[in-house]
């Protein structure tokens, strides 16, 4: 971990939380006592998720033979699970230092000290975790990819929130609301996936028996979710992983 007293000191120190050390102060100071060493060497970290799509982030670190180098580890583990949960990923591609790469395959191992972390980002794209060392420029090209969705209303169409502690519908033609409907359920605590489909197609049901034809439907529900498919969803944590897998 990142040496306490090394930690900047925020101006306005809240008072209900008077050692609170904002993360971005010790991201700045780290940056900058690279900058100023000039002992600066490129650091390229790819993020391999699904579909192929890599998100790419490049930063500098400092030569393993600078002072201070020993710093090089906790600001990358804490950059790497960052841009983990903020872009998602099962690969992890590490250009730069050998030292740094071999800490993070230590850190992203079953048993280590990011141990949860592998084992859910493995099970969300359902590839085995891995982290990959290489020099800077062997790290793969960005493959990004975006998506227009949303912002019609022609039609007919089913807006459905998968809340969860009620779900509401409602049913649209031509940007008009026709039908809206709310109802408490409990979908966190229920084991049986049967209870969530009876109540998500019975809502849609509902909302259809008000249109001539549905268009289109959207849905709202936290979690992650991969073509399609419920990857990680609050809606099933009560589901046994056996039965949430099949």
């Amino acid at each position: 971990m990142w040496p306490e007293n090394q930690l900047p000191k925020p101006k306005v120190v809240p008072p209900l939380d008077e050692d609170f050390r904002p993360g971005v102060l010790a991201n700045h100071a780290f940056l900058e006592k690279v900058r100023s060493s000039r002992k600066a060497v490129p650091l390229v970290l790819g993020l391999e998720r699904g579909g192929g799509l890599i998100s790419v982030y490049r930063t500098e670190v400092l030569d393993p033979s600078a002072e201070g180098a020993e710093l090089n580890l906790p600001y990358v583990e804490r950059l790497v699970k960052t841009l983990l949960w903020a872009r998602g990923g099962w690969k992890i591609y590490v250009g730069g230092p050998p030292q740094i790469g071999e800490w993070l395959q230590q850190c992203y191992s079953p048993g280590g000290l990011r141990a949860f972390d592998e084992d859910f980002m493995g099970g969300v794209y359902e590839h085995k975790f891995t982290v990959q060392t290489m020099a800077p420029e062997q790290v793969p090209e960005e493959r990004e990819q975006t998506v227009a969705i949303g912002r019609h209303l022609d039609g007919c169409r089913i807006g459905f929130d998968a809340g969860a502690s009620d779900r509401k519908v409602a049913a649209v033609i031509e940007g008009e609301s026709v039908f809206e409907e709310e109802v408490v359920w409990h979908p966190r605590t229920q084991a049986d996936p049967n209870y969530h489909y009876h109540h998500i197609m019975s809502a849609l049901h509902m909302a259809a028996a008000h249109m001539p034809r549905v268009d289109a439907i959207g849905v709202s529900a936290a979690g992650i979710y991969i073509d399609n498919r419920v990857r990680v969803a609050s809606l099933f944590r009560g589901v046994p992983k056996e039965r949430f897998d099949t």
